[in-house]
C-alpha cells in the first residue's frame, strides 16, 4: 500500500520507503529518495543505506597464468585477462588462495563441472546421482535471503543466460541440477534462475505474476505509461535532488525497455518463411541486460541478494563476436595447445569486459546515503575451477567488488593461505548484512579483508 504523508512541521511530503507506483496490475518500485521517511530531512541526521550481496559466476575455469595479477597489497599489476577492469581498479580486491575442496572428486570420480557449480556457494560435496535424490547444501545467498530477504519485496534474485534442465545426467553421472544452479534454497532444492530478461523485468516491476499473458501484451507500451499520473504528482512535490534521481531512474527504465524490445522482437521474415524454433541470441546484450536488471533491483531495494550465472557450468557456448567459434568447454581442455590457450584467454577477457560494465554502472548509481550502490555492496566475481585444463578447485579466480558499506578498502591483491575455504569469505560477507557467526559447508570461520 502506498503511503504519502505531509510533515506538519516542515510542510514536506514524505513517502514510505516501500511506496510503489501502481496501476493496472503494474508495480513500479522507486529508488531511494530524500522524501522517504527513512531518509532524514535535516543534514545533521545520519543516513544508512543497506548492504547488498551478489555473486557472479563464470564456468569452465580460466587460463590461470593470464588471469592472476602479479604483486601484492596495493602494489600489483593487471594481468592480460583482467586488463579490461583497469578503470575499475579501486572498485574491487583480487583474492588469491581460496578453495572449494568439496568440489574435488573425494573418491567420486569424474564430474568436476557439476561439482564446481554445486559447491561454489555451498562449500558442500554434492551427492553423486543422475536421479532425483540430489543433495548438496544451502548456498550463501539463500542463507542471506532467509535472514534478511523478508525486508524487501523479493527475498533474492537468481539470473542466468543459459537454459538447463534439472533432471537427467549432465556430467559423468551427476544430475543436471548440479551443473545448472549455484543457488540452493536447501540441500535438496535448487533455486530456478531466470534467463529471460523480459520475464525478469516483469518480476521486478510487473506486480503479481498472475495474468502474465495479458501483461505481456500491455507491455508493448512502456511500464511508465501505466503510472503517468502518479509519476507526475511525485515529480511535482519532489525536491530538486529527488527530481534529478527520478529523472535518471525513469530514463534508465525507458532504456532497458527499448533494449528488451530490440532483444526479444523477432526479425521480419520474407513471406512463406517459417521462423526458427530457437531464438537468435546477442550474448553481450543478454549479459548486459541482466547486469542492468541487477542494478535496478538494488537501486529500488526490490532485493538485496542476487546471483548471476554468466553461463552454466560445462557450457559449450561459442563467442563469434571475439572470433572464438569453438565451444568454451571443449577449449578448456586445451592440453597446452597454444591456439586453444589463446582462445580461452579471449573468453576470460570478454567476461572481464562485461563485469567492468556492471561495476561502472553500480559505481555511477547513487544510493540513499549519497554514496554509490557499489560502496554499499559486496559482489563476488569468479568461478569454482581455477585452470580449466587441470580442473583444480584451489587458488580459485575470485574478485570481491564493493566496500560493504564503505568499511572495506579496495584496490588490493589479498593473498590468503592456500586452501582457505571460500566459505570463510562468504561468512564475512554475511556478517556485513547482520548475520553473525554463520559457518556452513566446509567453512572454518572468517577472513580478514
Amino acid at each position: 500500500m502506498n503511503r504519502f504523508s505531509l510533515d506538519s512541521s516542515s510542510r514536506t511530503l514524505r513517502i514510505d520507503r516501500r511506496t510503489m507506483l501502481r496501476a493496472m496490475g503494474v508495480s513500479l518500485a522507486l529508488p531511494s529518495l530524500q522524501m522517504m521517511t527513512r531518509t532524514p530531512l535535516v543534514a545533521s541526521e545520519a543516513v544508512t543505506a543497506p548492504v547488498r550481496l551478489a555473486w557472479v559466476f563464470f564456468p569452465n575455469g580460466t587460463n590461470y597464468d593470464r588471469w592472476l595479477p602479479t604483486g601484492s597489497g596495493t602494489d600489483w599489476e593487471f594481468s592480460p585477462s583482467l586488463a579490461p577492469l583497469a578503470a575499475n581498479r579501486n572498485d574491487f580486491n583480487v583474492l588469491k588462495g581460496l578453495a572449494q575442496v568439496n568440489a574435488q572428486s573425494l573418491g567420486d570420480g569424474p564430474g568436476d563441472h557439476a561439482r564446481s557449480a554445486a559447491a561454489f556457494l555451498t562449500g558442500a560435496h554434492p551427492y553423486k546421482t543422475a536421479g532425483s535424490k540430489i543433495r548438496v547444501g544451502q548456498s550463501a545467498d539463500q542463507i542471506a535471503a532467509e535472514k534478511v530477504g523478508r525486508i524487501t519485496r523479493l527475498p533474492s534474485l537468481e539470473l542466468g543466460t543459459e537454459e538447463g534442465r534439472d533432471a537427467g545426467s549432465c556430467d559423468s553421472g551427476y544430475a543436471c541440477a548440479y551443473s545448472n544452479n549455484i543457488s540452493w534454497r536447501s540441500a535438496t532444492l535448487p533455486m530456478g534462475k531466470e534467463i529471460n530478461p523480459q520475464k525478469a523485468f516483469h518480476r521486478l516491476f510487473g506486480g503479481s505474476e498472475e495474468k502474465v499473458d495479458e501483461k505481456e501484451q500491455l507491455m508493448q507500451r512502456s511500464i511508465l505509461d501505466f503510472v503517468t499520473d502518479q509519476r507526475r504528482h511525485l515529480e511535482r512535490v519532489a525536491g530538486n535532488e529527488d527530481r534529478r534521481k527520478l529523472e535518471e531512474y525513469f530514463v534508465s527504465i525507458r532504456e532497458i525497455e527499448y533494449r528488451l524490445n530490440q532483444f526479444t522482437t523477432p526479425p521480419r521474415l520474407p513471406d512463406g518463411t517459417t521462423a526458427p524454433s530457437a531464438k537468435p541470441e546477442n550474448i553481450t546484450e543478454h549479459i548486459r541486460l541482466m547486469y542492468d536488471l541487477m542494478v535496478l533491483a538494488f537501486q529500488t531495494d526490490s532485493t538485496r541478494i542476487a546471483t548471476f550465472m554468466l553461463a552454466n557450468e560445462g557450457s559449450n557456448r561459442t563467442f563469434p563476436m571475439i572470433e572464438v567459434k569453438e565451444g568454451h568447454h571443449d577449449l578448456s581442455h586445451h592440453e597446452s595447445k597454444q591456439d586453444k590457450v589463446d582462445k580461452i584467454a579471449k573468453i576470460d577477457t570478454y567476461y572481464s569486459e562485461q563485469f567492468s560494465y556492471f561495476l561502472t554502472k553500480m559505481r555511477e548509481t547513487k544510493d540513499a546515503d549519497g554514496s554509490s550502490l557499489l560502496d554499499n555492496s559486496l559482489i563476488v566475481y569468479g568461478g569454482c575451477i581455477s585452470d580449466g585444463n587441470r580442473h583444480d578447485h584451489h587458488n580459485l579466480p575470485a574478485l570481491l567488488a564493493g566496500r560493504g558499506g564503505r568499511g572495506i578498502q579496495t584496490g588490493r591483491l589479498l593473498e590468503f593461505s592456500e586452501y582457505t575455504p571460500m566459505n570463510n569469505l562468504f561468512t564475512t560477507m554475511l556478517e556485513h548484512v547482520g548475520i553473525e557467526d554463520t559457518i556452513f559447508g566446509d567453512g572454518t570461520g572468517k577472513v580478514t579483508l
